[in-house]
């Protein structure tokens, strides 16, 4: 999966820059597509919930959060230093005369870093121990099991394995008998030999061995059962295995995310336009800040990684929450409430009006607060799912970026209408509902704080 994202992202630039040579929107829209479709924050989310032991699990997540700000922060870097290079045209194989420029060069500089990654990958990666897996399905068993130590968890996984050879019996007479009642009848025999196996421990040893000398197969996961159905069948089965797994932590988890991207893109979505209107910024001025606030990610990161090792991940995502909110509080201008109409930008003079400065301090400090939130947001929700869920196509990664990536999505048609209504008070009209949802993430967290204990 990896190599086949690093592929597309390199195709999605390179025709992202090819578009200005051949002045063609459709390319460059078509490039932006695949670029998109290739991104690889799903694989690397399951990478980090999959290998990381729980102890470790949310320094994991911060340390990922720490190289996604890095990113952030080298990207508008990057872009002033391109945007001040001179034109000039060169030649590539097969392809029409290509131009360098500001509007081309980030789109071919990230294609040549995407083919050096995918190199990387295809030539120095080696797959990692699924340890963080494997911890939670102990940790499951063991609830499961009442706490009652090893034993229980060794127990317990004896009678999975049983279970699923009632699966296999089951399904191994649909396919050679017509007809349910004999599928069924068959299925009943097996649980028959089941009851007594579940009433005696002892006997889980002698039932192996029996089995083992009639050569059937006892180690059978669900995946293999369910790779056994048709291909409807299969995908009826994914589906309905994600709603019923579903369970009201990874509902808590999966809406925390969703409102704090809407709530990111409300700060950091809008600045350009925001800064472009109120206080006359470029686009160096506005690259600067994204910069600024990336470098100062970098530090919460690694600061958060820390307290992750003394304090629980609910209890650090309420106090992050808590600091996002009193940065979006910077950013709040009382006086457009009652005076907007004597200036077009805002009231500059007015001591209580957000003026450049406290613009910045405050988007630094909710910056920095959401990111830092996201790591403890994100551990936490890779230790709430089922095992059934994080083994599958609806793993913790892909759900947390389908819920972020929509949660974005909505952001930015949020700024859209708000900015139909009114671009003179755009900044409040973002800003109130952004704070809104924070401060009900807040509630959120606090009404079911021992549902999240992990």
């Amino acid at each position: 999966p990896i190599l086949f994202a690093g592929c597309l992202q390199f195709a999605g630039n390179l025709m992202y820059a090819n578009a200005y040579g051949y002045g063609s929107v459709e390319l460059c829209l078509l490039g932006r597509a695949i670029t998109g479709l290739g991104a690889p924050r799903i694989i690397n989310r399951r990478y980090v919930a999959d290998a990381t032991p729980f102890s470790l699990r949310t320094a994991a997540s911060a340390a990922f959060a720490m190289a996604t700000a890095l990113g952030a922060a080298l990207g508008p870097g990057m872009a002033i230093l391109l945007n001040r290079m001179d034109e000039f045209e060169f030649h590539l194989p097969f392809l029409q005369p290509q131009y360098f420029n500001g509007m081309t060069a980030p789109g071919y500089f990230m294609a040549l870093s995407w083919f050096i990654y995918t190199l990387c990958i295809l030539f120095f990666f080696g797959e990692p121990t699924r340890s963080g897996l494997d911890e939670l399905r102990k940790r499951e068993e063991a609830t499961a099991g009442g706490g009652s130590g090893l034993a229980t968890i060794e127990s317990d996984s004896k009678k999975e394995s049983l279970l699923n050879e009632v699966e296999l019996a089951a399904i191994s007479t649909e396919n050679k008998v017509d007809g349910y009642v004999e599928m069924e009848s068959a299925r009943d025999d097996a649980l028959d030999k089941l009851d007594p196996i579940m009433l005696d421990g002892e006997s889980f040893n002698d039932d192996d061995d029996d089995n083992d000398d009639d050569g059937s197969v006892t180690d059978l996961s669900v995946t293999d059962i369910n790779a056994s159905k048709d291909d409807d069948k299969g995908y009826t089965y994914l589906y309905c295995s994600c709603i019923k797994n579903m369970t009201r932590p990874v509902l808590i988890c999966m809406s925390l995310i969703f409102m704090k991207r809407i709530a990111l893109e409300s700060i950091v979505g809008s600045t350009s336009i925001v800064t472009k209107n109120r206080y006359g910024w470029n686009i160096e001025n506005v690259g600067t800040l994204h910069l600024v606030n990336g470098i100062i990610v970098i530090p919460v990161s690694i600061f958060s990684g820390y307290l992750s090792t003394m304090y629980e991940d609910r209890y650090m995502t309420l106090w992050f929450l808590a600091i996002t909110l009193f940065g979006m509080a910077f950013l709040f201008d009382p006086t457009d409430l009652t005076n907007h109409e004597d200036s077009e930008t805002y009231n500059l003079g007015h001591p209580m009006a957000t003026g450049t400065t406290r613009y910045i301090a405050g988007s630094l400090i909710a910056f920095s607060g959401i990111e830092a939130c996201e790591s403890y947001v994100a551990s936490l929700m890779s230790k709430v799912v089922p095992s059934a869920l994080a083994q599958g196509t609806f793993n913790s990664g892909l759900l947390a970026t389908l819920v972020g990536t929509g949660g974005r999505a909505v952001g930015d048609i949020f700024i859209t209408l708000m900015g139909l209504i009114s671009i003179r008070n755009l900044l409040n009209l973002l800003i109130i509902p952004g704070a809104t949802l924070v401060a009900f993430s807040i509630s959120l967290v606090l009404w079911n704080y021992e549902l999240l204990a992990v």
